[in-house]
């Protein structure tokens, strides 16, 4: 299991969102694991160096996740990647605006289940004071593994964050839930 204390992360506003976020591939960013042709949606490095991403397929034909580095994929979700494999992911997301004086929360949620096993890609972003009393963004990011009814987290780097999650959406192809 990791564990990482998540601050710090360099933030940009993305047009439309009421709330900052990377908006491109910070130097240093995660290895994307996307094949030729594919399009990078949102990837991610772990403490131990490991790659979290989700890639769309050539024209949209299908959505994939994968983990692992780039020399040897752990999981590879789908493994047939055709247009049935949107409907196999659904995504959830929560917004409260208002900044620091309100709390506000951007929250975005993918998850997917295979082979009994559940899994929960997120990426959340909350306002906050500073001790300076200067209003400021913390981003994380991590994927939440449930097992045989043991719960697994694990942390990813935002300094390293490709993409944006909630862009899983726009393609009106994944499943969406008020509440997940």
């Amino acid at each position: 299991m990791e564990q990482l204390l998540l601050i710090g992360a360099a933030v940009f506003l993305l047009a439309g969102s009421p709330f900052p976020l990377e908006a491109a591939r910070p130097p240093g960013g995660a290895a994307t694991l996307a094949r030729a042709g594919e399009t990078t949606v949102f990837a991610f490095q772990t403490k131990s160096g490991k790659t979290a991403a989700l890639c769309r397929g050539p024209k949209g034909a299908y959505l994939v996740y994968r983990f692992g580095t780039a020399a040897k994929v752990e999981l590879q979700y789908p493994a047939k990647l055709d247009a049935s494999s949107w409907k196999k992911f659904t995504y959830w997301s929560y917004t409260r605006g208002g900044g620091a004086a309100n709390e506000g929360v951007e929250s975005a949620q993918l998850r997917f289940e295979n082979g009994g096993v559940a899994y929960t890609l997120t990426d959340d972003t909350r306002a906050y004071y500073t001790r300076q009393h200067e209003e400021d963004y913390r981003r994380e990011v991590g994927i939440d593994v449930a097992m045989k009814g043991k719960p697994i987290s694990i942390v990813g780097l935002p300094a390293t964050v490709v993409g944006d999650l909630s862009k899983v959406k726009d393609d009106n192809k994944v499943k969406v839930e008020e509440e997940m």
